[in-house]
């Protein structure tokens, strides 16, 4: 349940002589990546800092992700490295055609796809860029807000899940007072193998059925979910992911800086997916002290964020956060989770400290 494009991995280069090539500086970089049915174009820019050392930033101009910074730039020779740490990312490459191209990879947390850099010679429009279609879905229902396309297999669930939709659609903008300007498309595949496909994620487990992007949503069909979903489970997903894009609506960095449990929590919460069971879940995690950390959900990548049981946990996390101080104060934290000290008054070690207390005396009551 996450955005389309999951960032993880970091590379640290050490023992190697670092050259600064002039010659590269300033220059923008463009170039498509496979991902699952898509083949966005990602744009590096590189440039000088105040000191004069390289550095610079980079955009996904169809997902309207743009200046996400580049921690590091690393030339030695002919080679050449792009490293995100805020967005978890890696560019290796090698300069080719008398420095006219870079031949290299682009490397994510379950992801490597080669990936050719040109200069890039147009001005890039990132709030009016043309998205490239590559589904093999077809349009086959449209509602207020919405494109629905699918396997004609798939046509019957349709107008369930534009209902799920439509009726959460104008509550979640509202609380985030964002409004989109065109339709969210929405892609329904017809079993799990081939929404991972669609996603380039082969190897993911069975509760991994949905993701989203800038006004698009992905998922797997409620007719057929998987061994670990049901019909019902899948019509509240649809809004899980409903309401990550509604964030990347806003959100001109995309996901990058947001933590994990945030992002996911408030989608969960959303959602109305936490139930009694999952409740029950957490507080015997509380009291056999198996509960994991704020810095521990932040660390953990998708798979293990679903492993600790994350999901649900966060979900308390945003509960308590809304009804202690509000839902205007829970999106300015989401749009600057940075500043958590001053759209709270408090740290956020103290947030979660708070935050434990509130879920022990929650378990009290329930004792009581």
């Amino acid at each position: 349940m996450k955005f389309l494009i999951p960032f993880l991995c970091v590379v640290l280069i050490t023992g190697c002589n670092e050259q600064t090539n002039k010659s590269i500086a300033p220059s923008s970089w463009i170039g498509k990546v496979k991902m699952g049915e898509a083949n966005p174009e990602v744009v590096f820019n590189v440039f000088k800092d105040s000191l004069g050392q390289l550095t610079g930033n980079l955009g996904i101009p169809s997902k309207g992700i743009q200046d996400i910074p580049l921690s590091k730039v690393y030339i030695k020779q002919d080679s050449i490295i792009l490293e995100s740490s805020a967005a978890q990312l890696v560019f290796k490459g090698v300069f080719e055609n008398n420095g006219k191209s870079i031949n290299g990879n682009w490397i994510e947390p379950h992801l490597k796809s080669s990936l050719i850099l040109v200069p890039l010679t147009k001005t890039i429009d990132y709030n009016n860029f043309k998205k490239e279609n590559t589904t093999s879905l077809n349009l086959e229902f449209e509602s207020q807000h919405f494109n629905f396309y699918s396997k004609k297999t798939d046509t019957s669930v349709l107008k369930n899940l534009s209902q799920s939709l439509e009726s959460n659609y104008l509550r979640i903008t509202e609380d985030m007072k964002t409004n989109f300007e065109s339709k969210i498309d929405v892609f329904i595949y017809p079993n799990i193998k081939s929404f991972h496909n669609a996603i380039n994620l082969l190897d993911a487990p069975e509760w991994v059925v949905g993701v989203a992007g800038k006004n698009e949503l992905k998922m797997v069909s409620p007719l057929k979910p998987g061994s670990q979903h049901t019909y019902e489970s899948l019509m509240k997903a649809i809004v899980h992911e409903l309401t990550h894009t509604i964030l990347l609506n806003f959100r001109k960095q995309g996901l990058v800086g947001l933590p994990n449990w945030l992002n996911e929590g408030y989608a969960y919460y959303e959602a109305k997916q936490l139930n009694e069971s999952q409740r029950e879940l957490v507080l015997s995690q509380l009291l056999n002290n198996k509960i994991p950390s704020w810095s521990e959900l932040e660390k953990a990548n998708n798979y293990q964020f679903g492993d600790m049981n994350g999901y649900p946990i966060s979900a308390t996390i945003i509960e308590y956060l809304v009804k202690s101080y509000g839902i205007d104060k829970l999106k300015q934290f989401i749009t600057e989770p940075e500043n958590v000290n001053n759209i709270y008054k408090q740290s956020k070690e103290n947030l979660e400290v708070l935050w434990l207390k509130d879920l022990k005396q929650n378990n009290n009551t329930i004792k009581n």
